[in-house]
């Protein structure tokens, strides 16, 4: 009979091991509660970081749509100045295109993809320089305003696609 008692007691006369084994379930238990309001704690604040991310890149997207609108009314504005203006707004359509182009490329840097390739960039860049260069020369402008004013379009399009 004894061997029976042991087996169960493991080897311990009394109620030692029923103590010894409550004492184990707690520990056990608070471990468990503590991991599980670890893992909730995480699995909230990696819920909020991708919430966070995503509308951080549609901030980004929006801002750059809003730079690309004041864009576009500033060509609309060259189209009717005389001249004595046209300098200072196409240095407004500049800074807007730079702007944007800077959103894009911290898309770019964040997630690996840009809002806008860096290709629409570059022609606009080109066209702005030569838009700038003809108005210094004194020679007509109405291509190069046809093509900023078209390349702005093609960028808000662009901009509005992007996700």
């Amino acid at each position: 009979m004894e061997r029976w008692e042991n087996r169960y007691a493991n080897g311990r006369k009394g109620n030692v091991r029923a103590v010894e084994h409550s004492r184990a379930d707690r520990v056990k238990m608070i471990i468990i509660i503590l991991l599980a309001v670890a893992l909730l704690g995480v699995g909230i604040a990696g819920g909020q970081a991708i919430a966070f991310r995503n509308e951080a890149k549609d901030l980004m997207r929006i801002r750059a749509l809003t730079e690309c609108g004041s864009a576009v009314n500033q060509v609309n504005t060259l189209s009717r100045s005389g001249g004595s203006d046209t300098a200072g707004a196409l240095g407004k359509i500049r800074a807007n295109v730079n702007a944007i182009d800077v959103l894009s490329n911290l898309c770019q840097t964040l997630y690996g993809r840009p809002l806008v390739p860096q290709s629409v960039f570059t022609e606009l860049y080109g066209i702005i320089d030569s838009y700038s260069a003809k108005l210094k020369n004194g020679t007509a402008t109405i291509d190069e305003l046809t093509r900023l004013g078209d390349g702005l379009t093609n960028l808000q399009q662009l901009l509005q696609k992007a996700k």
